[in-house]
């Protein structure tokens, strides 16, 4: 091969979990002989007219506890049920799946939180909560009406047990630090990593060296109704939207806390660890990125993230861990899942996470003017 066709492939690794991603900036320009049948998301319900989800008072279920509602979004109960021993839905009240302001997203957090609260309540027994939003049919969804779907089930999903093994592990690894922290720590050193700040709540937002899928985000925060949870993922899904031209996405969240464990975990991962009020997070300028012309540039000759809060060593410390990623391009056929992601459980990133930041630094700043 002559040497200017040359590409340069990046393999990233995360050594605690061994997710891995592999990045090749040419794959971006392969050719695609599968015709698409759309150029964005096609709404079949003759915009709302023919929609269950738009008329849920009538159309959808209600849990044996009822509904949780606010303003902008409410729960029911999933008619189709795969978790055991409770299956709900959260909607939001307006219809455009892509189109929701931070007070829909809070509000759609909100009556989640209310649901989970409810269904551990009902079940004792079940402790383990999941948090499932699939926007668009290639990420799994069946309706176009935006929603996600609640799980609290006896079993871990196998995600949070797997996170659970591999926090203990990483503990007994490397005693005195936690993953979470090194989490944060190793993404701070690269400048993929930013603090969102609301009064004494804190979430941690980390553009992921390792994606599962494309422009994955990661976010550390304290419970479904932290203001600073809310503003790190609205500024997330905004950016990969509005910035990036997102038509579809996963949005997963392990780790949730149940009812008054929640106002718990917060008091005790952000006030006993010595957190002080804050009107702004110092953000990292990202420099550097995964191009043929670039490489990573540490940030701080430390590698602490030039200044940048990192979480608490604290062990006892367990964040609700959000995740999301884009699902590929509605305009292609071909599926983002091939071999590699199903059997070798290995990934490719076709976006420079350094672009993701910026995306998302643009966002954070908007939503403080």
């Amino acid at each position: 091969m002559e040497p200017d066709n040359a590409q340069l492939v990046v393999s990233i690794t995360n050594k605690a979990t061994l997710e891995q991603a592999w990045y090749n900036e040419a794959r971006t320009h392969k050719p695609q002989t599968f015709k698409a049948d759309a150029t964005a998301l096609v709404d079949p319900t003759d915009g709302g007219r023919k929609c269950d989800f738009c008329n849920w008072r009538t159309l959808t279920a209600e849990d044996a506890w009822g509904r949780f509602e606010r303003r902008h979004a409410v729960t029911g109960s999933n008619l189709f049920k795969y978790g055991e021993p409770a299956h709900g839905l959260v909607l939001f009240k307006h219809h455009d799946p892509l189109a929701f302001s931070r007070e829909q997203l809070d509000d759609f957090l909100g009556v989640s939180a209310d649901w989970f609260a409810a269904a551990a309540a009902a079940h004792p027994d079940a402790a383990h909560p999941f948090f499932i939003w699939n926007c668009g049919p290639r990420a799994g969804a069946s309706q176009f009406h935006g929603h996600g779907q609640l799980m609290l089930t006896t079993l871990a999903v196998p995600a949070q047990a797997r996170l659970t093994q591999q926090a203990e592990q990483h503990a007994l690894a490397h005693p005195g630090t936690s993953l979470y922290h090194d989490l944060v720590h190793s993404h701070a050193a690269v400048g993929l990593a930013r603090l969102v700040v609301r009064g004494a709540d804190r979430c941690w937002l980390l553009a992921h060296l390792a994606p599962q899928k494309d422009m994955e985000v990661v976010l550390l925060g304290s419970a479904l109704t932290s203001p600073a949870f809310v503003a790190a993922l609205h500024a997330s899904l905004r950016a990969l939207v509005d910035g990036l031209g997102v038509q579809t996405f996963n949005c997963g969240i392990l780790n949730v806390p149940l009812g008054t464990q929640a106002a718990a975990e917060a008091a005790n991962g952000l006030v006993a660890n010595g957190f002080s009020e804050l009107e702004a997070a110092p953000a990292l300028e990202a420099a550097g990125g995964l191009g043929p012309d670039r490489e990573p540039a540490q940030q701080g000759s430390d590698g602490g993230g030039a200044g940048l809060e990192l979480p608490p060593l604290d062990l006892s410390w367990r964040p609700m861990m959000a995740r999301v990623v884009s699902r590929g391009k509605i305009t292609s056929p071909a599926s983002d899942f091939g071999c590699l992601e199903v059997i070798g459980h290995a990934s490719i990133g076709h976006t420079d996470p350094f672009l993701l930041i910026r995306m998302i630094d643009e966002q954070l700043g908007a939503a403080e003017v």
